[in-house]
């Protein structure tokens, strides 16, 4: 794998600098292959986290379809701008904080969607401690919906901090497996407007106890 020179993610300042930079391009409702995930596996009603909401584009798309919707990042002006953009009508509720240290007011939840946080932690260890913190704010038997950069080998992962940090699913598969049982993935673009590379869309069942995990079904 491909080391970056530094490993170090992105603190919650620099993530504030780039939303004063303006709204990035990544910043989307859901694409449609991921709309028919939630729609097959969570339909509405149902309450979702969406886990570094941003500026709260799938959060307020969830809301808009149904969903009751708490967002959480740690970037504080990504949470001011979110709710500043996210009328009063929509069930949407936004709070900053880090998934890793989330407050116990705020879970678990039956579903969790995350689109890009995963990629953006560039070592290994970072990825197993959002992995555990993801089990935490998914109820026993609830689901995550990830949405995160693929490699198609392990030997063309890369590992950075800006831009996506690329996982072959071999790689994806054992990171996941103590926590959660994968039941379905599928590749498709990240984004409509923000990239065109390939991205992992895949749906994970907490374990509600100790056990293997299954194989996976494909899309």
């Amino acid at each position: 794998m491909e080391k970056s020179r530094d490993p170090k993610p992105m603190t919650a300042q620099e993530w504030d600098l780039t939303y004063r930079c303006g709204d990035p391009v990544w910043d989307e409702p859901p694409t449609a292959p991921l709309a028919r995930l939630l729609t097959r596996h969570a339909p509405p009603p149902e309450d979702v986290i969406d886990v570094g909401c941003g500026l709260g584009s799938t959060a307020r798309w969830l809301a808009e379809h149904g969903y009751r919707v708490t967002g959480c990042d740690f970037s504080p002006r990504a949470i001011a701008l979110a709710r500043a953009r996210t009328p009063a009508a929509l069930t949407v509720r936004f709070t900053t904080a880090d998934v890793t240290h989330l407050p116990p007011r705020l879970g678990p939840f039956p579903v969790a969607l995350e689109r890009g946080v995963l990629h953006a932690l560039p070592q290994m260890t970072d990825r197993r401690h959002f992995v555990a913190a993801m089990a935490r704010v998914c109820l026993p038997g609830g689901l995550w919906i990830h949405v995160g950069a693929s490699a198609p080998t392990v030997k063309t992962e890369l590992s950075q901090v800006r831009g996506p940090s690329r996982m072959a699913e071999p790689t994806f598969l054992a990171l996941v497996a103590p926590h959660f049982t994968v039941l379905e993935i599928d590749y498709a673009p990240f984004g409509s407007r923000s990239a065109t590379w390939q991205a992992r869309h895949a749906v994970l069942r907490r374990h509600a106890s100790p056990g293997p995990p299954s194989r996976a079904r494909r899309g």
